[in-house]
């Protein structure tokens, strides 16, 4: 059985892809600044929310073996990751990154970390029980 939650994460990748697209878009003749801002930060929500669909996906797939994700979880974490580095480079955000690059990898560090923490604890099954 094929996981939903997986061509989600593929969808919302291609979906952030195509308004990144729309978005240079809005740099040629009939240039407006505050759409193309607008649209990045769109594309950058969607990116964030195909990578959680992704991350998401691969979790259930480990819980019920009966779902694969086929190639669908992994396509949509690249895409999401693409539009999220391509909105974060044309709105100046790398430049943010690159330069407080130490506090944000603690701060990824320490989110893994919890992370990890949490899909160890196994928190689904101690609720159904």
């Amino acid at each position: 059985m094929l996981n939903a939650t997986a061509l989600r994460s593929t969808k919302a990748g291609l979906v952030a892809l195509g308004i990144v697209s729309f978005a240079l878009a809005t740099f040629g003749p009939w240039f407006n600044l505050l759409l193309g801002y607008g649209l990045m930060f769109a594309s950058m929500a969607v990116a964030v929310v195909g990578i959680w669909w992704a991350d998401r996906s691969a979790h259930e797939t480990r819980r019920t073996h009966a779902m694969t994700n086929g190639i669908y979880a992994k396509s949509g974490a690249a895409l999401s990751v693409v539009a999220l580095i391509l909105s974060s480079y044309y709105t100046g955000l790398l430049i943010l990154i690159l330069f407080f690059w130490p506090l944000w990898f603690i701060a990824l560090v320490l989110t893994w970390a919890l992370h990890r923490a949490w899909i160890d604890s196994d928190v689904g099954s101690e609720v159904r029980a």
